[in-house]
């Protein structure tokens, strides 16, 4: 039995499955995590707060939400073993993309990422990885599973594809190590990025196909969202976020198929951090949206 949301995102009027094209699907899935918790609070307290927007973007000078967006209810979790509940989300996740939805997943923890990359991953065989996360990500196991949060990008490693995670500033020896010679994976290291013209300079690198996108929220300065599992510092900000994510999706070479955003850890149904987070889910739409529509801005 799923969990119903008393609210939509943005608080728009409800619009059928078959009129929609935006899938918000809630997973306040919290098993692995470490640090602060709450993770399994995110999606409501990011749904909740998002009927506070203007659905007008004065930058894109549209009401992307026009397009259909349309709230699932909360996926049911299963405490039983992570595993479970990864496959659990895929088959979930592919019953909407058989429907030619694109699902946009609000965690809960990482581990999530991996149960609808695996389901994007079916439907779309040629699929590459970006993952804005201050962490790598890239154990082996942790606290005695392969499926910890901490292990996400090593276990999409082995989806067989290309790994671009930007903005790590924590990383273990053990992870480091691994890296070393591996050419399916590349690290942007915030110091590095910080010190170069990084947003050109990864926008030319990656090379042209399909990605999935993941954002854990520690991506950005605890300045910014405080409210996550594991803040580190140093992160990055509001504006050149925006920028890099509107760059990213106008590559005529580059098709970002779905999307997740994870990590928030909130204090309570209404913050800041929260509303952030909804406000950043509300902008990628909107970019989604102006490029299907080759809007000009």
């Amino acid at each position: 039995m799923e969990n119903k949301i008393p609210f939509n995102f943005l608080s728009i009027p409800e619009v059928s499955f078959e009129k929609a094209k935006f899938i918000i699907f809630p997973i306040g899935y919290e098993c692995t995590l470490t640090g602060n918790s709450g993770t399994k609070f995110a999606p409501i307290s990011i749904i909740y707060s998002s009927r506070n927007f203007e659905l007008f973007d004065e930058e894109l000078e549209i009401e992307p939400y026009e397009i259909g967006i349309k709230t699932e209810d909360e996926l049911e979790i299963d405490f039983s073993s992570p595993e479970k509940m990864i496959k659990k989300i895929e088959k979930k996740i592919s019953s909407y993309l058989k429907k030619n939805k694109f699902v946009i997943g609000i965690g809960g923890e990482h581990t999530i990422t991996l149960g609808l990359f695996r389901a994007y991953k079916r439907y779309f065989n040629d699929l590459n990885y970006i993952c804005l996360d201050a962490h790598s990500d890239l154990r082996e196991k942790y606290n005695g599973t392969k499926y910890s949060h901490a292990c996400v990008n090593k276990r999409i490693y082995e989806e067989n594809c290309s790994l671009y995670i930007l903005g790590v500033r924590s990383i273990s020896k053990e992870e480091f190590e691994f890296l070393k010679g591996n050419r399916k994976i590349k690290i942007y290291y915030s110091y590095q990025m910080k010190k170069e013209k990084w947003m050109e300079k990864i926008i030319n690198e990656i090379p042209s196909g399909k990605y999935y996108l993941s954002i854990d929220v520690d991506f950005f300065d605890p300045s910014l969202i405080p409210e996550t599992g594991t803040p580190e510092p140093g992160g990055f900000y509001w504006e050149e976020t925006n920028e890099f994510l509107k760059n990213l999706i106008f590559r005529k070479d580059i098709e970002i198929c779905g999307f997740d955003l994870v990590e928030l850890s909130p204090s309570k149904i209404f913050t800041s951090s929260s509303l952030m987070c909804g406000k950043l889910i509300y902008k990628i739409i909107g970019y989604l949206v102006a490029k299907w529509k080759n809007l000009k801005f």
